[in-house]
């Protein structure tokens, strides 16, 4: 991303580069994603993060990709949504109103529906600790924000867990 302004009042401009996905018609002829990756099979995934400008912007890249995608903004509504919707792979923040990702996930992985979903931590408290306390509530990984949607691509071509 790039910022440039000449100063107070002379107005900003702001570039994003965004990587292209394949839209999902295209997956079967598109073996590799931009950077050589592997195109991950589509993916039932739960985004949970009360920042929904992100979550909303990554939920659309995933979508594009051809995954299903479920959002939501707090930690309540996730554990309504998660026994529903059945994801494959749940990103969730740490820092959530109604109930952290902590106790979420350990809601999840106590849940028939939810026990084998691979829980990804997505969040911006990255320190040794908060990874060790993510590992014991029972997430598989830990991703400091600010994340690359080619990391979250790499997760998403690993099989989930059965």
């Amino acid at each position: 991303m790039v910022a440039r302004s000449d100063g107070v009042g002379r107005g900003s401009e702001f570039i994003v580069r965004l990587p292209v996905i394949a839209p999902p018609e295209d997956r079967a002829a598109a073996p590799a994603a931009p950077g050589g990756a592997a195109t991950a099979p589509a993916r039932r995934i739960l985004m949970a993060d009360d920042n929904e400008d992100f979550v909303d912007s990554l939920a659309m890249l995933l979508r594009a990709g051809g995954h299903e995608v479920m959002v939501v903004h707090d930690g309540l509504a996730a554990v309504a949504a998660a026994a529903e919707f059945k994801p494959d792979f749940a990103f969730l923040d740490i820092g959530l109103p109604k109930m952290n990702g902590y106790e979420l996930a350990r809601c999840l992985r106590g849940a028939p529906a939810t026990a084998h979903t691979v829980l990804v931590a997505v969040t911006g408290w990255g320190q040794q600790e908060d990874i060790r306390r993510a590992r014991e509530a029972g997430f598989a990984i830990h991703l400091t924000k600010p994340v690359e949607v080619e990391a979250i691509a790499q997760i998403l071509q690993k099989p989930p867990a059965a």
